[in-house]
């Protein structure tokens, strides 16, 4: 179940936009909300589909995109040609371990890293909403299959 400031937050940005809040857009923003890994708007629809939701991709393409710029959700590039999205979650920057090979997402916190971002925003007056970073690389697993290593 989403929290009610979640749904406030949704319904604010669909009224500045001239949007109503209907049913359909919450069962998006509660199927986008019980994931905690990275997904696709694919990966979403195939969920919603076999949990007996109804919901055309073109609908949830675009509600997606919607609530990424309501800043609930972020979305994110790895490189596999369409964008993922993760829940937009205060206090919850962390940096992303990309997988050139098998495509897999490790999320790292290292606040050390964070706070030299802060830093370098505050030095130039910047304002940081988020941020994203992405060490590209071969996982643990693809090494030891990888012949070029």
């Amino acid at each position: 179940m989403i929290s009610e400031e979640l749904q406030n937050k949704y319904r604010k940005y669909l009224a500045k936009q001239g949007k109503l809040y209907t049913r359909e857009r919450e069962s998006i923003l509660q199927s986008a909300f019980a994931r905690e890994d990275h997904f696709s708007a694919d990966d979403l629809y195939f969920h919603m589909r076999q949990e007996g939701v109804d919901v055309s991709r073109a609908t949830l393409y675009r509600n997606l995109k919607q609530m990424a710029e309501a800043g609930l959700l972020i979305e994110a590039d790895f490189g596999h040609g369409h964008t993922h999205y993760e829940r937009a979650i205060e206090g919850a920057t962390h940096e992303h371990l990309v997988c050139k090979k098998c495509g897999g997402v490790t999320e790292v916190r290292m606040p050390e890293f964070g706070e030299m971002v802060r830093l370098a925003a505050a030095s130039q007056n910047f304002l940081i909403d988020h941020y994203q970073i992405q060490i590209m690389g071969l996982c643990s697993a693809c090494q030891k299959t990888d012949a070029t290593c």
